[in-house]
């Protein structure tokens, strides 16, 4: 039986103040996305003294013939030692040490938000230079790809926690010496599982991301209801604070941004998330547990109509109070406090089924191209930068352009964030992270983008009459024919 509210079931309830009007926001344009001692002195053998003749002189000894060799042998033996310090010790001390340039590829945080971090680093290692430059995500993933082939990539470079199966023949992995395998232990579980292949680690995040269910406070409070923390209550809550016009039939305001894939961000993460807590696997979707939670996320739209195509996108609908929830990473509230700085909402952990606590994680990671000719340089960078120390630098700088930073993806570190009211809830769900292949805005053009392109169509399909069953045997065969292009690619 599936886990899921009976998708048969219509809810009667009368929406919440029907009558009440709703001023229309017109949909904008896309919304941007938005761095001696001195060797030991060398004893020298002393001469030991002649002994004191002996006071009887009326036998004399005649001395060794050797005697006058052995000062000489000494001296000689002194001389060939400071010779192989002349030799070997010194040119090390004297040596001029080399300077060396690393490259750096960031996406998402500006010069300003690295610097203090880099400088840092610099002012350590005086023969260090980091030049760091922010990429675009256009194109981020073949460009990258690209530059790997021809010998020009950077010596460090932002990889998706979900791209291990398309890179690692074309990264160094970490020597044990700069990051023990250990070192893994210390980070949340869905980290060592993203980072590592074979015992290797081939990355390491400077901070952690997921789903996290964003609510209006006064249309919550208005129904008198608390953030749901079910999908059933999820559900229920997004009907009652649907408005639809009476005539028209048009939603005036939508209890929950989900159903539909083109104006809903993320939606691919959601229905991902939907069917890992349905302990159903993606790659096989002829299964009724990835059935089951399709036709749970497109209920939305087909039958509750709190939801549908028509709406703006859905990131601008609720900072514009025309959609009640949504659900989304910590990196778009900035965007929503930017659209509307006076808008009063909250973030809670996004909604799970009876016994499961599943979240969906997604995040970047710092890793070394195999062209880099500074790879053991480039990891101890790395190993720097995933340093409490610096992972607090890079959050205030964060936080200071963007008015929240990425969550730490250390374990160690989750107390430092878990009461922030925007920030919370992301680190709290963080022991239950999960991931798979159907992680937007990516710009992959490979194993998510392709994926995705197949679900999208299956969703848009039953959006337009069709039935979950009908779809189902292409989905499968689309799904197939791409993980088997990735045969490293990790079942969930």
């Amino acid at each position: 039986m599936s886990k899921f509210p009976d998708p048969t079931k219509n809810y009667d309830a009368t929406p919440v103040d029907p009558n009440k009007p709703v001023v229309n926001t017109p949909q904008p344009a896309e919304i941007p996305v938005y761095q001696a001692p001195e060797p030991a002195p060398i004893e020298s053998a002393a001469v030991p003294p002649a002994k004191a003749s002996p006071a009887n002189t009326e036998q004399f000894v005649s001395p060794s013939p050797f005697r006058n060799l052995i000062p000489l042998l000494i001296g000689l033996g002194v001389i060939i030692v400071l010779a192989v310090v002349a030799l070997t010790v010194l040119p090390r001390l004297t040596k001029k040490v080399e300077n060396i340039t690393l490259t750096y590829w960031g996406l998402w945080e500006p010069t300003s938000v690295m610097q203090a971090v880099i400088a840092d680093y610099e002012s350590a290692n005086p023969n260090i230079n980091i030049e760091y430059s922010m990429q675009s995500p256009k194109n981020y993933r073949s460009r990258l790809q690209s530059a790997i082939t021809g010998g020009t990539a950077p010596d460090i470079a932002r990889i998706h926690n979900t791209w291990l199966p398309m890179f690692k023949n074309s990264l160094t992995p970490a020597p044990e010496s700069i990051v023990p395998a250990s070192t893994l232990d210390a980070y949340y579980p869905l980290v060592k599982k993203n980072a590592t292949s074979a015992g290797k680690t081939y990355a390491l995040p400077i901070g952690i991301d997921g789903l996290a269910l964003l609510y209006n406070e006064d249309m919550l409070k208005e129904a008198g209801a608390t953030p749901p923390s079910d999908w059933n209550s999820f559900r229920k809550l997004a009907f009652d604070l649907t408005k639809t016009n009476a005539e028209t039939k048009i939603i005036e305001r939508a209890g929950a941004a989900m159903g539909t894939t083109n104006n809903v961000e993320h939606w691919s993460d959601i229905l991902g998330l939907l069917v890992l807590q349905n302990s159903g696997d993606p790659g096989k979707p002829s299964t009724s547990a990835v059935q089951d939670a399709i036709t749970f996320f497109t209920i939305f739209s087909t039958q509750d109509k709190s939801w549908d195509s028509s709406q703006p996108n859905s990131v601008y609908a609720f900072a514009t109070g025309t959609v009640a929830m949504i659900l989304a990473p910590s990196w778009q509230i900035p965007e929503i406090k930017a659209i509307n700085p006076d808008l009063k909402f909250g973030v809670a952990p996004a909604p799970t089924l009876p016994s499961t606590k599943i979240a969906w994680g997604s995040y970047w990671m710092e890793a070394v191209p195999k062209s880099s000719k500074n790879a053991e340089e480039a990891w101890k960078f790395i190993k720097y930068l995933s340093s409490s120390d610096s992972l607090q630098k890079i959050y205030a700088g964060a936080a200071q352009v963007h008015t929240i930073g990425e969550p730490y993806p250390l374990t160690s570190m989750a107390s430092l964030l878990s009461t922030d009211p925007l920030a919370g809830p992301y680190v709290t769900q963080g022991p239950n992270y999960v991931s798979w292949y159907l992680t937007s805005r990516t710009y992959d053009e490979g194993i998510n983008d392709q994926l995705i392109k197949y679900y999208e169509d299956a969703v848009n399909t039953i959006n337009t009459g069709s039935t979950v069953e009908a779809v189902i045997k292409t989905l499968d065969a689309g799904v197939t024919q791409v993980l088997s292009k990735f045969p490293d690619a990790a079942k969930p």
